[in-house]
């Protein structure tokens, strides 16, 4: 896939600290989005088209992913992007895909002084996809052999859909290991066989 950067460009958009833009990106290609001199921002990304778009944090110095998930059709998830990392939008279909992007400039400290949170890693190891529910939150779509950063609030549930019923898969609490990796399909195998599923 080409890569597209937008550096320059963002530069230009982003004199202050809160600012919008559509972006296109074209088909079997990726987008690079970084404000360098943010130290962190908060992303909105408004998937406008009818395809899933793909989105990761990048490290741009190691090319490490971070965070990531893919976005439905027509929704909209907020990404925390750290100055080290960059955001990394990909479009695998076969046609154009719109997208809308919000910035607001925040800081570590302003993030961490928020509710107690959990740092951790939703992994898929299968090759499907994985829907989960994320109330409040986004509503990720773990692709294949992925892994998926979140930051979620001490409490906070995690579902998923089976037969068109939702169902509870878990709740964050202070038994989830900082930076640890969560197999979602073992979960979910383990959740749905406690309820009979």
């Amino acid at each position: 896939m080409k890569t597209l950067s937008l550096i320059t460009l963002v530069l230009l958009f982003f004199s202050c600290s809160t600012s919008k833009t559509v972006v296109v990106i074209p088909a079997q290609q990726t987008l690079d989005y970084d404000i360098s001199n943010y130290d962190m921002y908060s992303c909105s990304v408004d998937n406008l088209s009818g395809e899933e778009l793909g989105v990761q944090v990048l490290n741009k110095f190691s090319g490490e992913n971070i965070r990531g998930f893919g976005l439905n059709a027509h929704r909209k998830e907020i990404v925390l992007v750290e100055k080290e990392g960059i955001l990394h939008l990909s479009n695998s279909s076969d046609k154009p895909m719109r997208v809308k992007i919000s910035t607001q400039e925040t800081t570590r400290e302003a993030v961490a002084m928020k509710e107690p949170f959990v740092t951790f890693t939703l992994r898929n190891n299968t090759s499907k996809s994985i829907p989960l529910i994320i109330p409040g939150v986004m509503n990720p779509n773990l692709s294949p052999f992925s892994n998926s950063g979140v930051d979620l609030k001490i409490g906070q549930e995690i579902l998923f859909k089976e037969k068109g019923k939702t169902y509870q898969l878990l709740v964050v609490d202070n038994t989830i290991e900082k930076n640890s990796k969560l197999d979602v399909a073992q979960l979910i195998k383990t959740r749905k066989s406690e309820l009979g599923l």
